[in-house]
């Protein structure tokens, strides 16, 4: 409930927007798909494996982090990265919704921007979260979502503003796919077999990578 929540807030906040003159919603999309996308690139991975070593309480020595590349998956591979930190609370989820936030202090962990994760826009255009609810649960039966593809804005809108013609269209120009999670029922056996190779597992991501995201920039190829 509160993931979606989240999601159809969004949507409200660009409402509000539009109603006052003030693009708040375009302006986090430019932010976060312009400045972020280009001052990390190429960071997705280390990025990712700091975010796991920060989810780790820094007296801990016996932490693990697991990333792993399965390239016959999907169209072209999946990666996934798995850690033993502490599960996502729901600090931890509004913080992965906003920007420039996170729910740590500066000198609690070795990022503390909170646009760090914002970069994997750079590697799957809808990344996936799963969570346990307590460490040492054995299953991922916390926070389950994916962020929000361009197609899912029909659904939101007919949801929030079923009467607002071309609603759906305004908000795939003007708001960023990374601020609007969805509910994800069920978790693939690929993510569960990361619970179960290690009963401490608390915290896992899905990418599946798409061609737009993968296809070298010209000025890679010269």
């Amino acid at each position: 409930m509160k993931v979606l929540a989240q999601a159809e807030s969004v949507v409200r906040l660009y409402l509000t927007g539009v109603e006052l003159g003030q693009p708040a919603t375009r302006e986090q999309k430019e932010f976060i798909e312009g400045i972020i996308a280009s001052d990390y690139d190429g960071r997705t991975v280390v990025e990712l494996l700091q975010n796991g070593h920060d989810a780790h309480d820094a007296d801990r020595t016996d932490g693990k982090l697991e990333l792993f590349l399965d390239a016959c998956e999907g169209e072209h591979g999946v990666l996934y990265v798995a850690n033993e930190g502490s599960p996502l609370a729901d600090r931890d989820f509004t913080s992965m919704c906003r920007v420039a936030m996170r729910s740590k202090r500066p000198d609690q962990g070795i990022g503390n921007k909170g646009v760090g994760f914002k970069s994997v826009l750079q590697l799957s255009e809808s990344p996936e979260v799963y969570s346990a609810v307590h460490e040492g649960a054995g299953r991922f039966d916390g926070y389950r979502f994916r962020f929000a593809r361009p197609a899912d804005f029909d659904d939101l809108a007919a949801s929030v503003a079923p009467d607002r013609v071309g609603l759906a269209d305004e908000l795939r120009e003007d708001v960023a796919t990374l601020k609007v999670p969805l509910p994800l029922p069920d978790v693939p056996p690929q993510v569960e077999a990361f619970a179960q190779r290690g009963s401490r597992r608390s915290f896992a991501c899905r990418f599946a990578p798409s061609m737009r995201r993968i296809a070298p920039s010209p000025s890679s190829s010269n």
